[in-house]
């Protein structure tokens, strides 16, 4: 398998590094003996809440679908999945006295990096937004994260898919602008009054 560091985002990836894995339940609210995330534990306390597990399975499935795994409502969710928001401020996925928001900022500090060397661009990384999560060989990361667009000076939020290992180099699967947004690059080619970035 050749990796990612130093290559262009997608160019050398596996196919599977691609593949949006399904959502998969592993714990349910009246299971007693397991490990309880703080957003679960939130949830539990909510008593409104009443979707049965399959009911919240198939919510965050669509929801998964819908955003490529990038945007989910966990507010709702009461059962343990795969899938999991990614928590700042935690250490799971690095050595104290690093925390998590440490490795995503490495992260996407290099995928925008990739970005900017694809597409002749100048965005400037700024911080992560939120984070999921799934296990696979390593850990698939989906981070939405705001950059600073140089031609308008305003930010804009980017998403990135980042195999991360513990063993192997990371590979940089993607890097993208936010679906709901236009690309000011595009803009300006099209507005004469808007410069461009040559």
């Amino acid at each position: 398998m050749v990796r990612m560091e130093g290559a262009l985002m997608g160019e050398e990836c596996d196919a599977w590094c691609w593949y949006l894995e399904d959502v998969f339940l592993l714990h349910t609210p009246d299971e007693p003996d397991w490990v309880r995330p703080n957003h679960v534990i939130e949830n539990e306390k909510n008593k409104a809440l009443q979707l049965t597990p399959k009911q919240e399975c198939d919510l965050i499935n669509e929801q998964i679908k819908a955003s490529e795994g990038f945007d989910v409502d966990w507010t709702k969710a009461r059962c343990l999945y795969n899938y999991h928001p990614v928590v700042f401020d935690d250490d799971v996925f690095v050595e104290e006295p690093e925390t998590n928001l440490d490795l995503l900022n490495r992260l996407c500090e290099k995928s925008i990096g990739h970005y900017n060397q694809e597409n002749m661009t100048a965005y400037e990384f700024v911080k992560p937004l939120y984070a999921n999560c799934h296990g696979c060989t390593g850990i698939m990361f989906l981070i939405t994260f705001q950059v600073k667009d140089p031609v308008e000076n305003l930010t804009k939020d980017f998403q990135a898919r980042i195999h991360y290992s513990y063993c192997s180099k990371s590979q940089f699967i993607m890097c993208r602008p936010k679906h709901h947004q236009a690309d000011s690059l595009g803009v300006a080619e099209n507005d004469p009054k808007k410069p461009r970035l040559e």
